[in-house]
């Protein structure tokens, strides 16, 4: 399976950096992470995972890692849509700094990507993606 990470998340780079292509925007806001994801979709990659939040409870998380193929596609549209969608969602979600949180809520939250991160990729090992 080939794909590329893109996240905010330090944790999910030191965990993935020895084995798959990982785009890290460290201290960058979810809204970022889903700009850079556009202009992979741009270039011609395709979403693996879901770039919404998973749950209402994951709102307030500041770290996002999404998944795109390593490959190219000229049948992104869906992704394309999935992205611009998900743009105009974080625009609406509260604007959490990393600065505002203690050191013990940052771990749990990126804790919290990288666990949704690595069932997301098992999905795609099940699947053969």
């Amino acid at each position: 399976m080939s794909f590329t990470i893109v996240t905010n998340n330090k944790k999910v780079f030191n965990f993935y950096k020895e084995t798959d292509e990982v785009v890290l925007l460290e201290n960058e806001s979810i809204e970022r992470v889903l700009l850079e994801t556009y202009k992979c979709i741009l270039k011609g990659h395709k979403l693996l995972s879901d770039p919404i939040i998973s749950n209402i409870e994951n709102s307030n998380n500041p770290f996002k890692s999404i998944i795109v193929s390593k490959n190219f596609t000229t049948e992104n549209i869906a992704s394309l849509n999935l992205i611009k969608g998900a743009l105009n969602i974080s625009k609406k979600l509260p604007n959490i700094s990393i600065k505002e949180l203690s050191k013990e809520s940052l771990e749990e939250y990126k804790f919290i990507d990288l666990n949704l991160l690595i069932n997301g990729i098992k999905e795609l090992k099940n699947l053969n993606l």
